[in-house]
């Protein structure tokens, strides 16, 4: 990566990282130190802002508890944790819980061996740090900074290290590993790795006893005083990858780990049937030792075989098992340029797809797949679907063998180029998500945090695949005095809108809860996750370098706020072309006056609204106006509004109940005829109505959009009216010109409410100059003959209405 865009990545990294100033939820912004044993008590120290009531960490996997917490300021607190001794390896992530709101997600790491800390200085090659191994050393890799430590091993034996620095999800931080002899020369080095991706490991066998240097440092020399690491250096076993890729949940699986400078060794695994279709992180230890990080290996039920050489063209291809779809195919590009064919056998007209698993199972294959049928006619290829593994959607044109051939991008090969193909039907499934509010900072508004005795609004975006249907949001269960209401999502429409509410008495509490979506129409039983997906490190145009996913939401009740939001029932629909004002009242309490904004967090497609408004110092009502454009969804749609004030902690966030909107088709249409006329001349313009819906009473109608120098008084029409005259007052000065912008608003009442409705749009009015001045008759010369008046023609029908109506 070129010098000049790591320093503007950790720059982005280190603005991002610090988390938002403005939030009112506490923030929590470093954990010393980043990781621990497993079975070892642990004392961290936790820095943010704003821990005015802390009160628990959250821990989104079993494994570490608290056995203490205590508060040294509003920045600091003191934390003593206990490690399990089978708590997970890996990854932790975490949430402070305080009174005030939750913070953002942040991560701890458990490893396998004893945490030493790095000892400056240390950055002499000839003065390294001496450290005993398999320990895990917490460091530091500053700006041009390089980090010695140095093991003894024998001849023989196995010198592994690994990073974790990308990982830890603070900031952009690329390592650069190396292992040297006591002449300084590199047996191995690693900055990236297809395994553990920014971050690299290195792994040899000791050419003869003696003494070895581990070098780290930032990979550009670009580090700086945040770039924190965990190093693990000793003798653990460290495979690239596993074969095959998968196992079968509930039976004995015979894998093999490949990669590891020993050799391949075997292990067995019988993942429990609850785990079918997940990842499950393989820790396959050897000689008494386990790696600190693991293989990806995934779990299915789904039939597969191992492919048997040779398979490197279909026409010599003896395989020995034909499988039927679905099933899945697993093998190895082991070599350069090398490629993998396999006969499967389909059904005609099978909604197929054909997926390849390498990329998202950390192997560095890129494949390529292309199908043909049994004659080997091409049907169809492809190389990345979004994102570097490969996708065919297939519906086969008969009942037959068909054949897929997989190979690198780049013909590229391995031992460790392992790769697994799901051949099966496209099925229906949907999932859930909150949104992204703010780029580049994923965790904005991650945490449902309901202020006690109000509510809080959330937007829930909604996946679905190879299915179609309504969808609503199920909270199986919540925090005690917390109640959720949901509007559904319709069959055109990828979100929903959930609102919160906490009772009066709700107990200052929160935990991690699951929420789920739903297809409406019960004969379907489809339902799926709300997944939670947090971008630790991303930047701007560049990508993400770090993430977690959980199927946990953190939801809690928080300190009251000093206000509450009402959102006023719209008394009467708003329709296409259409605009409404939604009223909007503030309760506040007593000695609260601050301004407040108000959003609405989401609208009705086809609806448009100002971003925000703000209520003023305190005042306790505003208009939020909106409008709905000709294509506007049609029906009855549940709103809201969210609020929020700054207060002596921060900013609070409320929001509204849902409320109703009606969408309607337009009560009353029109249409402009076009009028011409000269400056100082009125005119009159005709306006053709239509009513596809009848109005109660009378209505006004307005010309709107008018020229300088032109005016036209209001007019009123009802069920009968079919035309009206619109008597333009055109001044000496109007703007000249062809004006086609005129266009009318009608204002039918329900109720005693108006409807505003815009029509007629792209009336067009044109003024033209006026006639030259005749020159005066010269001496001597004889005036022009006055013509006799012509005789009088018929009225036209814009003149006798003009007439009538006057």
């Amino acid at each position: 990566m070129p010098a000049h865009l790591r320093v503007t990545l950790a720059l982005l990294t280190l603005l991002m990282a610090s988390g938002p100033l403005h939030a009112y939820d506490p923030a929590l912004n470093l954990i010393m130190p980043r990781g621990g044993m497993q079975g070892k008590e642990v004392v961290l120290h936790l820095h943010g802002d704003r821990l005015f009531a802390p009160r628990e960490l959250l821990f989104y996997q079993k494994g570490i508890t608290v056995k203490h917490l205590e508060k040294i300021d509003d920045k600091k607190l003191k934390v003593t944790i206990q490690i399990a001794p089978d708590a997970p390896l890996g990854e932790h992530a975490m949430r402070l819980r305080c009174d005030a709101g939750v913070t953002y997600m942040r991560t701890f790491w458990v490893g396998p061996f004893p945490c030493i800390d790095e000892a400056e200085p240390n950055n002499d090659f000839a003065k390294p740090q001496t450290i005993s191994a398999n320990h895990t050393v917490h460091g530091t890799a500053g700006n041009e900074d390089v980090d010695y430590f140095q093991i003894q091993a024998k001849k023989g034996q196995r010198i592994s290290a690994e990073i974790e620095g990308m990982r830890l999800g603070s900031i952009f931080f690329d390592p650069y590993l190396a292992i040297l002899n006591d002449k300084r020369f590199e047996l191995a080095t690693s900055d990236d790795s297809p395994l553990l991706r920014q971050d690299a490991f290195v792994s040899v066998i000791a050419p003869e006893d003696g003494a070895y240097t581990i070098m780290v440092r930032e990979s550009a020399y670009e580090g700086n005083d945040r770039c924190r690491y965990r190093l693990h250096v000793g003798h653990f076993p460290r495979p690239r990858a596993v074969y095959p890729p998968a196992a079968t949940p509930g039976q004995e699986n015979k894998l093999q780990l490949i990669g590891d400078p020993t050799g391949e060794y075997a292990h067995t695994l019988t993942p429990e049937p609850a785990t079918e279709g997940s990842i499950f992180p393989l820790f396959a230890s050897n000689g008494g030792l386990t790696p600190p990080s693991p293989n990806p290996l995934l779990i299915s039920k789904l039939p597969h075989i191992n492919e048997s050489e040779p398979n490197n063209w279909w026409k010599n291809l003896k395989q020995q098992t034909i499988p039927k779809a679905p099933c899945a195919l697993h093998g190895i590009i082991a070599e350069r340029n090398d490629s993998d064919f396999f006969f499967f056998r389909a059904s005609k007209g099978e909604n197929l797809r054909i997926r390849a698993r390498s990329r998202d199972l950390r192997s560095p294959l890129d494949t390529v797949l292309t199908l043909r049928d049994a004659k080997g006619k091409y049907i169809a290829r492809n190389d990345d679907q979004g994102g570097p593994d490969s996708i065919i959607d297939f519906k086969p044109p008969a009942d037959g063998e068909y054949s897929i051939q997989v190979r690198d991008h780049l013909g590229q090969g391995g031992p460790d180029y392992t790769y697994r193909i799901e051949i099966k039907p496209r099925q229906a499934a949907i999932s859930a998500t909150l949104p992204v509010v703010k780029r580049n900072e994923s965790q904005f508004r991650k945490v449902i945090c309901i202020p006690r005795g109000n509510r809080y609004a959330s937007v829930v975006n909604i996946s679905r695949k190879n299915h179609s249907c309504v969808c609503a949001l199920d909270a199986p269960s919540l925090p005690q005095g917390v109640r959720m209401q949901a509007s559904e999502a319709a069959k055109s429409s990828n979100s929903l809108l959930a609102v919160f509410e906490a009772s009066p008495d709700a107990p200052i509490a929160g935990s991690l809860y699951s929420l789920f979506v739903r297809d409406t129409e019960p004969k379907n039983q489809i339902r799926g996750p709300l997944n939670e997906v947090i971008n630790h490190i991303e930047i701007n145009n560049t990508g993400v370098f770090h993430h977690t996913t959980s199927q946990h939401i953190a939801i809690a009740v928080i300190e009251e706020a000093p206000f509450h939001v009402d959102l006023l029932t719209p008394p009467v629909p708003i329709v296409r072309n259409g605009t409404s004002e939604l009223r909007i009242k503030i309760r506040r309490q007593d000695g609260f006056d601050a301004p407040v904004k108000v959003t609405l967090p989401w609208k009705p497609s086809g609806v448009g609204a100002p971003t925000s408004i703000t209520i003023a110092k305190g005042k306790s009502e505003a208009v939020y106006a909106i409008n709905a454009n000709a294509d506007a969804t049609l029906g009855t749609h549940q709103i809201c509004v969210s609020a929020e004030a700054k207060t002596p902690k921060g900013t609070v966030l409320t929001s509204s109940s849902l409320v109703p909107l009606s969408i309607r088709e337009p009560f009353i249409s029109a249409k402009l005829e076009m009028a011409s006329t000269i400056p100082g001349q009125a005119v009159s313009m005709l306006c053709k109505i239509e009513h596809p819906h009848p109005i109660q009473g009378q209505a006004e109608i307005r010309l709107l959009g008018l020229p300088h120098g032109v005016k036209a008084s209001p007019r009123h029409i009802n069920n009968q009216s079919k035309e009206v005259i619109f008597d333009l007052e055109v001044a000496h000065d109007a703007a000249k010109g062809n004006h086609n912008s005129l266009f009318c608003q009608v204002l039918p009442k329900q109720n005693g409410h108006a409807i505003p409705h815009q029509t007629a749009q792209g009336g067009s009015l044109r003024i033209n100059p006026p006639p030259p001045v005749k020159k005066s008759t010269k001496p001597g010369q004889k005036p022009a003959a006055v013509k006799k008046p012509a005789a009088n023609k018929p009225l036209s029908r814009l003149e006798q209405l003009r007439q009538r109506n006057q």
